[in-house]
């Protein structure tokens, strides 16, 4: 078997080299170019499912709109608004609902469940954190330094705070000297700690979910309490209720099943009905009169998008007034819960 070699001479080898050379660096730019496309279609496929989740927050927002607008048009349930209402209660509309190639999910609550924060007094205030098991010392800071931080001039209260003492913290900051605008500004506030803010889940049986001063407040209130959504815990804060009054007035409302949002409920359809069931005293109501009400303006709506696993939140509050729904607050975010 004869064998052939090919023999190169030294230009010939040099020039394989480099064509050897120039063939791996369009490899390379070949698989660069090929990476930078497929992450880019990568990308470019996040971003538009991440709009299409966007787009079906926008929904949810809307549909939930347009359920408080139309419960101001039922003959049944005009004039009081009750968390066995379809504004509130509405698992056909609100969970899972599938829209084109995803799906929103839409909670609706209304703000004047929640005490108005900007207009608590410094004994409601006290009730209120002793009700959220805040040691008293530590109440009074608190307590000193909330009044300190809406009132307008730069003097302090015996357990307050002033620009002096926010000053002196890292990062410095002023006080608001105003009515709060959002209620995290509680947590600038001296003697306001994270936990207090969010309030403690539930461990066991025995250690039950503790609410935070984010589920008890709100700054967006016309200065009533809906009595036909507000927990145990703010109607004894704002009318000075005992645990047992408070009780009563729940059960009255969550009906036999004592579930909340359910068929049986009984809310109130009128302030006179919730004056009578916690008292005979004509005086003390006539006092009671001016902080209550069995029907909302403000409505948080949480509404988040999902396509494909991406997810997109929105959350807003809506003033429902003479027959409009109008934005007051809006905040987007990606993902959700």
């Amino acid at each position: 078997m004869k064998r052939f070699l090919i023999k190169f001479t030294g230009r010939q080898g040099v020039a394989l080299i480099l064509v050897l050379w120039v063939i791996m660096v369009l490899s390379l730019l070949i698989s660069g170019f090929a990476f930078t496309m497929h992450v880019e279609t990568q990308v470019a496929g996040f971003s538009r499912k991440e709009l299409k989740a966007e787009l079906l927050a926008r929904s949810g927002i809307g549909v939930a709109r347009m359920q408080l607008l139309l419960h101001d048009k039922m003959p049944t349930d005009a004039g009081f608004d009750a968390l066995n209402q379809a504004w509130a209660t509405n698992e056909e509309l609100y969970v899972d609902h599938e829209l084109g190639e995803g799906k929103f999910n839409v909670v609706v609550t209304d703000e004047e469940r929640k005490l108005p924060v900007n207009n608590l007094t410094s004994v409601q205030w006290h009730k209120l954190l002793d009700l959220l098991g805040v040691d008293p010392l530590d109440a009074d800071v608190i307590v000193d330094s909330t009044l300190d931080w809406i009132d307008p001039n730069d003097l302090h209260r015996l357990n307050g705070a002033d620009n002096t003492y926010y000053g002196n913290l890292v990062p410095p900051y002023r006080k608001k000297g105003g009515p709060m605008d959002h209620i995290e500004e509680m947590l600038l506030i001296r003697g306001v700690t994270k936990e207090l803010f969010d309030g403690v889940p539930a461990g066991d049986e025995n250690a039950p979910d503790r609410p935070g001063l984010k589920d008890m407040l709100t700054t967006f209130s016309a200065g009533q309490i809906n009595i036909n959504t507000a927990s145990a815990e703010v109607l004894q804060v704002l009318l000075n209720l005992d645990s047992a009054q408070a009780t009563v007035v729940l059960q009255r409302r969550n009906g036999q099943d004592g579930i909340p949002g359910t068929d049986d409920d009984m809310p109130f359809h009128s302030v006179e009905e919730f004056l009578n069931l916690i008292s005979s005293n004509t005086l003390l109501n006539q006092q009671y009169r001016p902080f209550v009400n069995v029907s909302s303006q403000f409505f948080h709506v949480k509404s988040t998008g999902e396509v494909a696993g991406i997810k997109y939140t929105i959350d807003t509050v809506l003033r429902r007034q003479g027959g409009t729904c109008l934005v007051v607050a809006w905040n987007e975010q990606r993902g959700g819960q």
